[in-house]
């Protein structure tokens, strides 16, 4: 599927806590660099904070529903503990259902990657099998050949580097793709596979003219929505803007602590 596809250097994902780093390597020298998403995270999501709040109050309503409905629960006197223990779980919830998000969405893309590499991926968990056949009914529609799944690239030129989820071709153009199991497609996403674009450039010394963005609908139907990323060059340099704004909020220039 990948003939005559070789880096030019080795990348390794290295995890370390919550950081996604990059272990690059080459003849004569060695670095290690952070990831695009770690970049992308100074990049305001406004609309986290409503849904945040939406889903705690969610958690604060059934709790005080339950009093209503049963005999059982009619009895229960609401108290300072048992309001203090809801108050404490709906604060948790909204980290909560991002943390099963995030692992259903790990789960969802290592499976199809196991599809895109012609290996047997086994039987299909319940949890994920809404976006799996999501990604088979996009496969069997797009003309797009897919070449790779997963690839660790890395940019040496910016010190970044990323884990692209496919590389396919296109009327002989070389296509970044890039699975999502997200609620929808969003801006910052151009700039990622933007990102991915230039290491897949430097790393395998071929340029990608194209970009596209596909997301797997979490829950049964089945759905799946695609994007085009209409510039990839102005996509770059919006990512280099966020890269260079989250590295200089990291230094201590700014305030005397």
């Amino acid at each position: 599927m990948a003939e005559g596809l070789q880096p030019l250097y080795k990348v390794d994902l290295v995890v370390e806590g919550n950081s996604h780093l990059y272990d690059v390597a080459w003849n004569g020298g060695q670095d290690r660099y952070p990831g695009v998403t770690g970049m992308l995270s100074v990049i305001n999501k406004p609309a986290l904070v409503p849904w945040a709040k939406r889903e705690a109050l969610s958690l604060v309503e059934a709790a005080l529903m339950t009093r209503l409905d049963g005999r059982r629960s009619a009895r229960i006197v609401l108290n300072k503990a048992w309001i203090s223990s809801v108050l404490i779980e709906a604060k948790k919830r909204p980290d909560k259902l991002k943390t099963e998000a995030a692992d259903l969405g790990s789960q969802a893309h290592a499976f199809i990657d196991r599809i895109i590499r012609g290996e047997e991926p086994g039987k299909v968990p319940p949890e994920i099998e809404a976006p799996v056949r999501a990604f088979r009914d996009w496969w069997k529609s797009t003309k797009i050949e897919l070449l790779l799944g997963d690839t660790k690239v890395a940019s040496r030129e910016h010190k970044f580097g990323g884990s692209l989820d496919a590389l396919g071709r296109r009327n002989g153009k070389l296509v970044i793709l890039d699975w999502k199991t997200s609620n929808g497609i969003y801006a910052e996403y151009a700039l990622q596979v933007a990102a991915y674009a230039q290491a897949f450039k430097e790393t395998y010394g071929i340029a990608c003219d194209e970009a596209v963005i596909v997301r797997f609908g979490k829950k049964l139907p089945v759905d799946f929505e695609r994007k085009e990323i209409a510039d990839l060059n102005r996509s770059f340099e919006a990512f280099l803007a966020a890269k260079a704004l989250k590295e200089s909020l990291e230094q201590p220039q700014f305030i005397e602590w």
